[in-house]
C-alpha cells in the first residue's frame, strides 16, 4: 500500500472511532511503528488529528472542515444504502436541489434515468451525471470551495432563490436533539438554507455516525425537515422528537415510519 492511500485509510479509522494506537496500526498495516509515526505526523500537520502518547485522536475543533475525498470514502457502504434509499423517492418530472455533501453524491448516481431538474452547488454532482440527457443539471455557480468542492456565497445563494422545487436533498455535519442540525462552516449553511426555503419537501440524508454529535453552527431546526433516511436503529427519544416535529424517518431497508 502507497504511503498516501495508508495515511487515508489511517484518517477513516480515526474519523470512525475517534482515536488510534500506533501499535495497533503498525500491526494492521504491517509496517514499523516509525513509519506510523510519520504517517500521524504528517496527519497533525494537516490539521486533521492531535497526536497523544502511543498514538492520536480526531482533532476535535468543531469547525473542522475535512476534505471532500477523506468524506467520501468514509463510510462508504452506509452512505451508498442511503443514496439508493433517497433516489428511490424522487419521480420522473421533480425538480430537485441537491447540495455538496458526498451523501447527496451517492444519491446522484442513482439517478440516472430518471426525467429530472437538479439545481446544486456541488462541483462534483454535474460531473456525475454528465452525459444523461434525461437529467438537466442547473450548477448554482459562485465562490468555489476547495475542500468540499461546493459552490458558496452571494451567487450561489442568488441562483438558488430564483427556483422553486419539488425536493431539497441535503446532509450535515452533525445531528443533536438539543440543537438540531449543525455544519462546521457559514457560507454552507446559508446555501442549505436557502435551499430549504426554495423547497416543497425536504430531504436529510444523513448516516450514523452524525446523529447526536455536536458542529461549530446550529444551522436550522428539526421541524425544517421533512423526511430523514438513515441506516440507523433511532432510540426511542430520537423517533418520539422526530415524530414531534413531523418528521417522516426512514431507516435503509425500510419504509416510511
Amino acid at each position: 500500500m502507497l504511503a498516501i492511500d495508508r495515511r487515508k485509510t489511517i484518517l477513516e479509522i480515526i474519523n470512525k472511532e475517534e482515536s488510534v494506537k500506533v501499535l495497533d496500526l503498525s500491526k494492521q498495516f504491517n509496517v514499523t511503528l516509525e513509519t506510523i509515526r510519520r504517517d500521524l505526523e504528517k496527519l497533525e500537520n494537516e490539521g486533521y488529528i492531535t497526536r497523544s502518547y502511543g498514538g492520536a485522536v480526531l482533532n476535535k475543533s468543531t469547525n473542522e472542515d475535512i476534505s471532500i475525498n477523506i468524506r467520501e470514502a468514509t463510510n462508504k457502504e452506509d452512505k451508498n444504502l442511503i443514496g439508493k434509499a433517497v433516489a428511490d423517492l424522487i419521480q420522473d418530472g421533480d425538480t430537485i436541489m441537491m447540495d455538496s455533501s458526498t451523501t447527496a453524491l451517492y444519491v446522484a448516481k442513482y439517478l440516472k434515468g430518471k426525467k429530472i431538474t437538479i439545481i446544486t452547488n456541488a462541483l462534483k454532482i454535474p460531473m456525475v451525471l454528465a452525459g444523461d440527457s434525461n437529467i438537466n443539471v442547473i450548477s448554482t455557480g459562485g465562490t468555489l470551495k476547495s475542500t468540499s468542492l461546493s459552490f458558496v456565497g452571494h451567487w450561489a445563494e442568488s441562483a438558488i432563490e430564483k427556483y422553486y422545487v419539488n425536493k431539497t436533498i441535503i446532509s450535515c455535519k452533525a445531528i443533536n436533539i438539543e440543537h438540531g442540525i449543525m455544519e462546521p462552516h457559514q457560507l454552507e449553511t446559508e446555501v442549505k438554507k436557502k435551499m430549504i426555503k426554495t423547497s416543497e419537501q425536504v430531504i436529510l440524508a444523513v448516516d450514523s455516525s452524525k446523529f447526536d454529535k455536536k458542529s461549530f453552527i446550529k444551522a436550522y431546526n428539526l421541524d425544517k425537515i421533512d423526511i430523514i433516511v438513515t441506516d440507523k436503529e433511532l432510540s426511542n427519544k430520537w423517533v418520539e422528537t422526530l415524530h414531534d416535529n413531523k418528521v417522516d424517518i426512514i431507516k435503509v431497508g425500510e419504509g416510511i415510519d
